[in-house]
Order: structure tokens, then sequence, then C-alpha cells
């Protein structure tokens, strides 16, 4: 089983790069109903022994008040540095096998997270890169085989020059592969090809409110399609 890690970045910033499609209110709500559906994701997974949120400010009220799920306030963690604060997090547990995940992975479902259970290995880290391999929106490993956190730009080309190739191994799946960090990533969830993805309950009930409303009518493509994704979310 594993002891999991979901840092969530102050509210009133999150997804920032979606500033030039979407007003601050409905950037807010749409970190908030992903985050809600990975988090009832998380806490479903059979492989799931704790949550631990590491939350910035900004946050409502919306966990569950379940045994296995603790918050830590990003000011708590007496860093400011992303990387810091998951190494600071994980200090405080006591574990042998940990995931840090993302919240912005609005399909993520039972299948992922199996398939990142399958994939683990004691003695390697295990990476699930972005849909471009450009960012990393997923991270397991075991105690004795922590790595120095590398989230942010490229992180996963990151992780590939620092990790050796057999210390690591890669799983893609969907769920843990598309995150809405863009514009472009935005467009494929609403009409484009992620438009059919099955996501949780939450980001479904902003997806029709958007598309009803017409943000980025169909059509309104990006003229880049890249996810240039850091894993931040």
């Amino acid at each position: 089983m594993f002891d999991v890690v979901l840092p969530l970045k102050a509210l009133p910033k999150a997804k920032s790069r979606l500033a030039e499609v979407l007003t601050n209110s409905q950037r807010r709500e749409l970190m908030l109903a992903m985050a809600q559906d990975v988090v009832a994701a998380l806490l479903a997974w059979s492989d799931c022994r704790s949550l631990t949120i590491i939350q910035g400010p900004g946050w409502p009220p919306m966990l569950p008040v379940v045994s296995k799920l603790r918050v830590i306030r990003e000011d708590e963690s007496g860093e400011v540095d992303l990387n810091k604060m998951l190494t600071a997090g994980i200090e405080k547990l006591v574990g042998e096998r940990y995931v840090v995940v993302f919240g912005d992975l609005p399909g993520l479902d039972a299948v992922d997270l199996k398939a990142l259970s399958t994939g683990f290995d004691n003695d390697k880290t295990v990476l699930c890169p972005d849909a471009q391999n450009v960012g990393t929106n997923a991270l397991a490993f075991s105690t004795h085989n922590m790595p120095v956190f590398r989230f942010g730009s490229n992180s996963f080309r990151e992780y590939g020059r620092n990790i050796c190739s057999e210390c690591c191994v890669v799983v893609e799946s969907p769920g843990l592969s598309f995150d809405v960090d863009t514009p472009a990533g935005l467009y494929a969830l609403l009409w484009g090809q992620n438009a059919a993805m099955s996501v949780g309950p939450a980001t479904q009930k902003w997806l029709l409110a958007a598309r009803s409303s017409g943000v980025m009518w169909r059509g309104q493509e990006p003229v880049s399609m890249k996810q240039n994704a850091g894993g931040l979310c």
C-alpha cells in the first residue's frame, strides 16, 4: 500500500495559464472540481493507506472526514518551494511506499491507479509523464529510493536526466497522462479529443455548465495544442 501526497497550491493562484480563456471564478471552480474528484479517486483506491494534502490558502471546506486523510497547510511546512515542501511533508510521514500525485487530472480513475500499482517496483522510481512527455503528473517510490523532487518546467525530462534508466519505470495511462494546465488542454477536454473522457461528478458538472455557457466555443481551438505542463496545479 502507498502513502499518497497531494499538493494543492493556493486556490486563487490555481490555473493561472487559463486566465486568457476563463474568469477568476471559473478557474477556481474548475480546480476545485478536479481536486474533489482526484481526492475521491485516491480515497477509493484500495492501495491508498493514507492521503496527505499539502494545501495552500483559499480552499473552502470540501474534504470528507475520513481517518486516512490528513491536511498540512503550506505555512506549516516551513517551505515555499514546492519540491522542498514535498520533501518536508513526506518527512512527517512514516511509511515505506509513497506516491506524489497532482490535483488537475480530471480523468483519474481506478484503472489508472491500478496501472501505477502494477508498475511499481521497490527498487525503482515510477514516473507518470503528461501526454507530451514533458511534465510529470505522478511519482511513486519507496523509502530507501526517494528521489530528489524536480517538479516544475520540463520535470519529466529532468527526472530522466537524473535517474538512470535501470532505476525507473515509466507508467502511461490516460487518466494519469492528461492534465488541464493550458487553454489547449481545456479545449481538448471541452470539445476536442478528450471530450469523451470519463471524469468525476464534480468535474462533469463544471464541464456541463462551461459548455452551456459557451466557454471556448467549439471551433475556437487555440493556435497551439501543446500542453506544456510542468506538473504544477
